[in-house]
């Protein structure tokens, strides 16, 4: 009998970067691994192809052979690529089954009325129901059969009873051979991958989609995951990400993570990891974060919050670590040598302006003073916020923009895909959404990429001055400035954001002269004012007079803030000067305070790199490097030395 013809699609962008990148198509290659373990699938259908590409719609469809089946998973990133695809595979094809998965497939039938081309859809986890979906084509059964589907019946579309998944002993599809086509076919590709050591998440937080799941955490075999950990090494797969929601949560990682260290020992593969750490289990995530440190799989960690705002946190349904806690952790990674970094999200129900603008200083004030994040809030389907009532409830209104993917290739897309930002709640509005997004890029800029944070740190200690009042302060007097390099910036910025509540999202810098990729706004804001960087200080002087510090000590605070922010064309500076800066912002960023001592010194720094061009540049030391405080000399101490007089 001859076998009929199964496509399956999980298209991305490729990463720039050195050399062309991309990830292996994870969600797909497991539901094709489950699948063609069982006989009946293997004696009735060919995986002929796996699409991981955004190719042309016209090249992808005339790829195909004859299809019977074409699966799609489905996020934010790729659910209008698929949708066109499949509305012209449909045309062309007109009896190939449309299959469509994954997280944007919302429950029930809507999916199936709004698009005729779809055929069925499989809600929730994939691998079982697509395995039994493929036994009952080959077997002619009945559809119906068949738990947490949707389907069309004498065209009127259905949807099965919904049932738990409980299986956890799936076949890998890296060991199951699954990608060896992918691999042959682009020998080039420097490719990433995806770990998955467990599944689920015990919390329930009402902006993520799998809470609403509940399905309990499920470990897959560890003999799985250590065969998976070698079949990277040995396939030189360049970068993992780990799906586990809260890695570190059990003490089996540790073993995991010595795996991942000894197959790096072994061939130099994998060469980084990340993970999304445990929030409730700080001793076993510390002890992760050193070995990963410790043998370059992974430099930086997150302690993560997405607020302090209490009433959000409420009504997200998440609670937070103390404040001293945090404060006692980042002290403790800081001494370790392990650079961490924080994440926010904008626009929570229960979060103000205030509150939004209090938690980032909080942030600053505890510590944290190299990396904070802040995610939009975007309305998953299948999420708590996206339901009726929860949204009814904080009067929450979103937008529809243009779904942009950072530090990619700045590609012109026919196709664009949305994602749908909060962006007023019945404590936040419109206006105010903005002004926290402004607020945010000036903290990004001035303070966690290092331009002004040596003057916002020594205000802090010595005027008492918050760090939110003191980046408030400074977006209100740059947008009186005109004539100034910091207004024309921060007026563009703010007008782009002024237009996401009209669903244009402009929340990114591209200039190829810092290559062919979309930059997060505050590090476009970062390269405009590097490229300017005397004037940016001449005129933002007047700005830091008005905090009243003592001359003598104001004048060489501005020579050593400037000198320190590493530009592309420098190699290097010695600095001799009266105080003690170095030791004095050190002890600041530690959060452990020592008075600014007035003795001279001699400060060099000389970093092992020089840039070739601007590209190089952004890429190693803003791209890269910004979370290992790359863009301040002073961020690597291994190339500071500090002589006193």
């Amino acid at each position: 009998m001859e076998l009929k013809n199964i496509y399956l699609v999980q298209a991305a962008e490729q990463f720039s970067g050195n050399t062309k990148a991309a990830y292996l198509p994870y969600a797909v290659g497991t539901v094709a691994a489950k699948a063609w373990s069982n006989k009946t699938v293997r004696e009735a259908f060919n995986l002929d192809r796996i699409v991981f590409l955004r190719e042309p719609i016209e090249q992808m469809v005339d790829s195909l052979n004859d299809p019977f089946l074409i699966g799609f998973s489905n996020y934010i990133w790729n659910y209008e690529y698929n949708k066109a695809v499949a509305k012209k595979i449909k045309v062309t094809f007109p009896e190939c089954l449309i299959l469509f998965g994954g997280h944007n497939v919302p429950s029930g039938t809507s999916l199936l009325e709004e698009c005729d081309y779809i055929d069925i859809l499989i809600h929730g986890e994939g691998e079982e129901v697509f395995e039994k979906l493929l036994c009952t084509l080959a077997s002619q059964g009945s559809l119906s059969d068949i738990p947490n589907i949707s389907y069309r019946q004498d065209g009127i579309p259905l949807q099965t009873t919904p049932v738990a998944i409980s299986g956890f002993d799936y076949p890998s599809p890296y060991t199951n051979s699954i990608f060896k086509d992918i691999l042959k076919e682009h020998p080039d590709m420097q490719f990433s991958a995806i770990l998955e050591s467990n599944r689920g998440c015990a919390n329930n937080c009402a902006f993520c989609d799998w809470g609403p799941l509940k399905t309990k955490v499920r470990m897959f075999p560890l003999e799985r995951v250590k065969e998976d950990v070698k079949w990277f090494s040995e396939n030189k797969i360049d970068y993992i990400w780990g799906a586990d929601a809260n890695f570190g949560q059990f003490d089996r990682d540790i073993q995991i993570a010595e795996w991942m260290i000894e197959a790096k020992g072994h061939n130099g593969y994998p060469s980084r990891m990340k993970v999304n750490y445990a929030k409730y289990n700080s001793r076993n995530v510390f002890e992760l974060a050193r070995r990963f440190s410790d043998s370059d799989l992974s430099k930086s960690t997150t302690i993560s919050f997405q607020t302090l705002s209490n009433e959000a946190l409420k009504n997200i349904g998440r609670r937070n670590m103390t404040m001293d806690h945090f404060s006692d952790l980042i002290k403790l990674y800081r001494a370790s040598g392990i650079p961490t970094y924080s994440e926010m999200i904008l626009a929570l129900p229960g979060e103000t302006y205030d509150s939004f603008t209090r938690g980032i200083g909080m942030l600053l004030d505890s510590g944290q003073h190299s990396v904070i994040e802040v995610y939009d809030c975007v309305m998953l389907p299948n999420s708590i916020l996206a339901e009726k009532d929860y949204i009814d409830k904080h009067k929450i209104k979103t937008v529809r923009v243009p779904f942009v993917l950072y530090h990619c290739e700045a590609v012109d897309e026919d196709i664009i895909e949305y994602a749908d930002i909060v962006i007023s709640t019945k404590s936040m509005s419109k206006e105010d959404w903005v002004k926290c997004k402004l607020f945010t890029v000036a903290v990004q800029s001035m303070h966690c990429l290092g331009l002004l944070r040596c003057f916002s740190i020594y205000l802090h200690h010595e005027k008492q001055i918050a760090y939110s009042d003191f980046y408030i302060k400074l977006v209100q007097w740059y947008l009186n400035r005109p004539g100034t390099l910091g207004y024309d910036i921060f007026t563009e910025i703010h007008e782009l954001l002024q237009k996401m509540p009209q669903g244009i999202n402009a929340q990114y810098f591209y200039d190829t002269s810092y290559g062919d990729v979309r930059w997060y706004l505050d590090e476009g804001a970062f390269f405009r004012i590097i490229s300017d960087i005397d004037r940016f200080y001449d005129e933002t002087k007047a700005f830091l007079n008005s905090f009243a510090i003592d001359e003598d000590v104001f004048e060489q605070l501005l020579d050593y803030q400037k000198s320190i922010v590493r530009v592309p064309d420098n190699t290097g500076f010695s600095i001799t000067q009266d105080f003690d800066f170095y030791n004095y912002i050190l002890h600041g960023l530690n959060n452990d305070y020592k008075p600014l001592e007035k003795i001279k010194n001699t400060l060099t720094c000389s970093p092992n790199t020089v840039f070739k061009d601007l590209t190089e540049y952004a890429r190693e030391i803003v791209w890269y490097g910004r979370r290992l405080g790359r863009t301040l000399y002073t961020g690597n101490p291994e190339s500071v030395a500090v002589k006193y007089l």
